[in-house]
């Protein structure tokens, strides 16, 4: 009888086992479903946010260039205004030039 109840108590300890794995396989199971699907979701908003930047990075990059070509040009418009000014007013700009040198050296020299 000893014999009996140890095999009734094995086969009894092995059904818990088993119920124990199935449940665990589901568990897993069920674990590994949910993973695939937010790694489905992370990928897909990746890839919404690599557009995005690359979007964003597209825009800033024209706003840039279109940002140094205006200054470009607007320091081309300077430049040609200073050698007019030049021209027309030969004596002035002389007098300018040593002045701000007088300035330039005098500061220089402070140093």
């Amino acid at each position: 009888m000893n014999k009996n109840n140890d095999e009734t108590i094995a086969h009894q300890a092995a059904d818990v086992v088993d119920n124990v794995a199935d449940g665990v396989r589901s568990a897993a199971h069920h674990v590994g479903g949910s993973v695939r699907n937010a790694a489905h979701a992370v990928r897909e908003v990746a890839g919404q946010t690599v557009g995005a930047v690359g979007e964003t990075y597209d825009q800033v990059n024209r706003r840039a260039h279109d940002f140094v070509d205006h200054s470009r040009a607007r320091v081309r418009s300077l430049e040609n205004n200073f050698e007019q000014y030049v021209r027309d007013n030969p004596k002035s700009s002389v007098l300018l030039a040593a002045a701000l040198g007088a300035v330039a050296f005098a500061w220089w020299k402070r140093k």
